[in-house]
Protein backbone atom coordinates (compact mmCIF):
# COMPACT_ATOMS: atom_id res chain seq x y z
CA UNK A 1 0.00 0.00 0.00
CA UNK A 2 2.72 2.10 0.77
CA UNK A 3 4.57 1.39 -2.56
CA UNK A 4 1.49 2.37 -4.44
CA UNK A 5 1.45 5.91 -2.43
CA UNK A 6 4.62 6.53 -3.31
CA UNK A 7 4.22 5.64 -7.13
CA UNK A 8 0.99 7.32 -7.11
CA UNK A 9 2.35 10.32 -5.52
CA UNK A 10 6.16 10.16 -8.24
CA UNK A 11 3.52 10.05 -10.92
CA UNK A 12 1.46 13.04 -10.03
CA UNK A 13 4.54 15.47 -9.47
CA UNK A 14 6.13 14.22 -12.54
CA UNK A 15 2.91 14.70 -14.42
CA UNK A 16 2.84 18.64 -12.52
CA UNK A 17 6.20 19.40 -13.78
CA UNK A 18 5.71 18.52 -17.77
CA UNK A 19 5.46 21.46 -19.41
CA UNK A 20 5.72 24.02 -16.63
CA UNK A 21 9.35 25.27 -17.00
CA UNK A 22 8.91 26.01 -20.20
CA UNK A 23 12.53 25.33 -21.06
CA UNK A 24 14.12 26.79 -24.36
CA UNK A 25 14.56 24.62 -26.61
CA UNK A 26 18.42 25.69 -27.02
CA UNK A 27 18.96 26.08 -23.09
CA UNK A 28 22.24 25.87 -22.05
CA UNK A 29 23.66 25.74 -25.56
CA UNK A 30 24.71 29.72 -25.23
CA UNK A 31 26.67 28.87 -21.93
CA UNK A 32 28.62 26.65 -23.71
CA UNK A 33 29.76 28.84 -26.19
CA UNK A 34 33.15 31.02 -25.67
CA UNK A 35 32.58 34.43 -24.69
CA UNK A 36 29.27 34.13 -22.75
CA UNK A 37 28.11 36.63 -20.50
CA UNK A 38 26.20 35.01 -17.58
CA UNK A 39 25.64 38.57 -16.21
CA UNK A 40 23.18 39.86 -18.73
CA UNK A 41 21.80 42.98 -18.04
CA UNK A 42 18.08 41.91 -19.47
CA UNK A 43 15.81 39.33 -19.86
CA UNK A 44 16.15 38.08 -23.90
CA UNK A 45 14.72 35.63 -26.42
CA UNK A 46 16.38 33.39 -29.36
CA UNK A 47 14.29 31.66 -31.58
CA UNK A 48 13.45 28.33 -31.10
CA UNK A 49 12.68 27.09 -34.84
CA UNK A 50 15.50 27.95 -37.38
CA UNK A 51 15.35 26.30 -40.99
CA UNK A 52 18.30 24.37 -40.27
CA UNK A 53 19.33 21.83 -37.37
CA UNK A 54 21.88 23.65 -34.83
CA UNK A 55 25.55 22.31 -34.93
CA UNK A 56 27.33 25.29 -33.66
CA UNK A 57 26.76 28.77 -31.60
CA UNK A 58 29.41 30.99 -32.18
CA UNK A 59 29.47 34.34 -29.66
CA UNK A 60 31.51 37.17 -31.88
CA UNK A 61 30.00 39.96 -29.03
CA UNK A 62 28.08 39.90 -25.83
CA UNK A 63 28.45 42.79 -23.48
CA UNK A 64 28.86 46.15 -23.13
CA UNK A 65 29.18 47.73 -26.18
CA UNK A 66 32.84 48.83 -26.32
CA UNK A 67 32.25 50.81 -29.90
CA UNK A 68 30.34 53.48 -28.50
CA UNK A 69 32.10 55.45 -25.89
CA UNK A 70 29.45 57.76 -24.60
CA UNK A 71 27.40 55.58 -22.57
CA UNK A 72 28.15 52.64 -20.77
CA UNK A 73 24.93 51.01 -20.41
CA UNK A 74 24.87 49.93 -24.25
CA UNK A 75 24.47 46.41 -24.79
CA UNK A 76 25.38 44.30 -27.40
CA UNK A 77 24.74 40.52 -28.31
CA UNK A 78 25.40 39.25 -31.53
CA UNK A 79 25.60 35.58 -32.12
CA UNK A 80 26.02 32.97 -35.15
CA UNK A 81 23.93 30.06 -35.24
CA UNK A 82 25.00 27.56 -37.41
CA UNK A 83 24.03 23.88 -39.14
CA UNK A 84 26.22 21.25 -40.78
CA UNK A 85 26.74 23.43 -43.88
CA UNK A 86 28.02 26.88 -42.32
CA UNK A 87 28.32 28.54 -45.92
CA UNK A 88 24.37 27.03 -46.33
CA UNK A 89 22.78 27.38 -43.33
CA UNK A 90 23.40 29.73 -40.72
CA UNK A 91 21.39 32.77 -39.10
CA UNK A 92 23.23 35.92 -37.54
CA UNK A 93 20.68 36.80 -33.98
CA UNK A 94 21.92 40.31 -33.16
CA UNK A 95 19.71 41.88 -29.56
CA UNK A 96 20.76 45.30 -28.41
CA UNK A 97 19.52 47.57 -25.58
CA UNK A 98 19.78 50.65 -27.99
CA UNK A 99 18.15 52.09 -31.04
CA UNK A 100 15.41 51.19 -32.76
CA UNK A 101 14.04 50.18 -36.21
CA UNK A 102 12.55 53.54 -36.92
CA UNK A 103 16.27 54.51 -36.74
CA UNK A 104 16.88 51.69 -39.74
CA UNK A 105 16.82 52.81 -43.53
CA UNK A 106 18.22 50.73 -46.35
CA UNK A 107 17.57 49.51 -49.65
CA UNK A 108 14.44 47.58 -50.83
CA UNK A 109 12.96 47.88 -46.84
CA UNK A 110 10.05 46.41 -46.39
CA UNK A 111 7.79 46.88 -43.89
CA UNK A 112 5.80 43.65 -41.95
CA UNK A 113 3.61 43.87 -38.94
CA UNK A 114 4.91 40.43 -36.86
CA UNK A 115 1.84 38.59 -34.90
CA UNK A 116 0.83 40.43 -31.80
CA UNK A 117 0.94 43.80 -33.67
CA UNK A 118 4.67 43.82 -33.01
CA UNK A 119 6.26 46.31 -36.39
CA UNK A 120 8.91 45.18 -38.44
CA UNK A 121 11.67 46.10 -41.53
CA UNK A 122 12.78 43.75 -43.92
CA UNK A 123 15.73 44.91 -45.87
CA UNK A 124 17.50 42.92 -48.54
CA UNK A 125 20.78 44.26 -49.87
CA UNK A 126 21.92 41.77 -52.50
CA UNK A 127 24.78 40.67 -49.98
CA UNK A 128 22.13 40.00 -46.74
CA UNK A 129 18.81 39.99 -45.89
CA UNK A 130 17.90 41.00 -42.48
CA UNK A 131 14.70 41.15 -40.33
CA UNK A 132 14.86 43.51 -37.38
CA UNK A 133 11.94 44.74 -34.74
CA UNK A 134 11.66 46.15 -31.63
CA UNK A 135 10.20 44.58 -28.76
CA UNK A 136 10.64 44.94 -24.60
CA UNK A 137 12.95 47.97 -25.26
CA UNK A 138 15.55 45.75 -27.00
CA UNK A 139 16.03 45.93 -30.82
CA UNK A 140 16.31 42.41 -32.14
CA UNK A 141 17.98 41.71 -35.88
CA UNK A 142 18.49 38.45 -38.08
CA UNK A 143 20.23 38.35 -41.07
CA UNK A 144 21.68 36.09 -43.15
CA UNK A 145 24.64 36.34 -45.75
CA UNK A 146 23.59 35.49 -49.07
CA UNK A 147 25.50 35.72 -52.19
CA UNK A 148 23.56 37.62 -54.62
CA UNK A 149 19.94 36.35 -54.33
CA UNK A 150 17.43 35.79 -51.51
CA UNK A 151 18.39 32.79 -49.60
CA UNK A 152 15.04 32.79 -47.33
CA UNK A 153 11.52 34.28 -48.58
CA UNK A 154 10.36 36.90 -46.19
CA UNK A 155 7.80 34.79 -44.67
CA UNK A 156 10.33 32.09 -43.43
CA UNK A 157 12.23 34.95 -41.76
CA UNK A 158 8.93 36.40 -39.81
CA UNK A 159 8.24 32.44 -39.34
CA UNK A 160 12.14 32.68 -37.41
CA UNK A 161 10.83 36.34 -35.67
CA UNK A 162 8.23 35.11 -34.29
CA UNK A 163 9.51 32.05 -32.90
CA UNK A 164 11.71 33.99 -30.51
CA UNK A 165 11.29 33.06 -26.93
CA UNK A 166 12.51 34.26 -23.39
CA UNK A 167 15.99 31.97 -23.07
Amino acid sequence: MVKLLFVTLFLLISACGVGATGAHPYAGELEKAEGYDEDVPYSFKMPTSIPFGLNEIIIREMGEDEIEVVSSDRYMFDVILRGEDPEEEHLTVMIHNHGSIENTQGQNEKRLTLSGGVDAKYFYNGASQILTWDEDDLMYQISVSVGGEERYSVEELVDIAESFETY
